[in-house]
């Protein structure tokens, strides 16, 4: 009979010694930030870390945003991340759900009465027509459905 050991995680990524450039451009955010949506999430995401072999908090959230930004696959990410792909489902997942919980607190919407003022100012800053917001500096168009 075979004594199955279990797996032991080694981190592949130390956020410490990464360049803040390589940072930012591998997960969108800078180290502090980073560092600071760890220490917010990490009530919810505490018992995914219990168990002996358990995976880190902060490789947990590396993993998720390296996923979202580079919109790669699970199994490319979780490779690189140096875990298993249902493994990485998981903490995908559990990374998401702790986020949703926090989203108001990072994400808002403009409200209609501000629409005018957004518009002029970002006019003012680009000479863009009819903008409203920015995510990331990405431009997202969005139109209104036909009636």
């Amino acid at each position: 009979m075979r004594w199955r050991h279990p797996p032991v995680y080694r981190p592949l990524v130390d956020l410490l010694t990464m360049e803040e450039r390589h940072i930012i451009i591998t997960y969108r955010l800078d180290r502090a930030t980073i560092l600071e949506l760890c220490a917010q999430l990490e009530p919810d995401l505490i018992s995914a870390i219990r168990h002996p072999t358990g995976i880190p908090i902060l490789v947990q959230v590396l993993s998720v945003l390296h996923f979202l930004a580079s919109g790669s696959f699970q199994t490319t990410v979780a490779m690189v991340s140096g875990m298993s792909q249902p493994i990485f489902s998981t903490v995908l997942s559990r990374v998401l759900s702790a986020l949703l919980k926090h989203m108001r607190s990072y994400i808002v919407f403009p409200q209609v009465e501000d629409l005018p003022t957004l518009k002029s100012d970002f006019y003012a800053l680009g000479h863009i027509p009819n903008i409203i917001g920015a995510i990331d500096g990405t431009h997202v168009a969005f139109v209104p459905p036909q009636e």
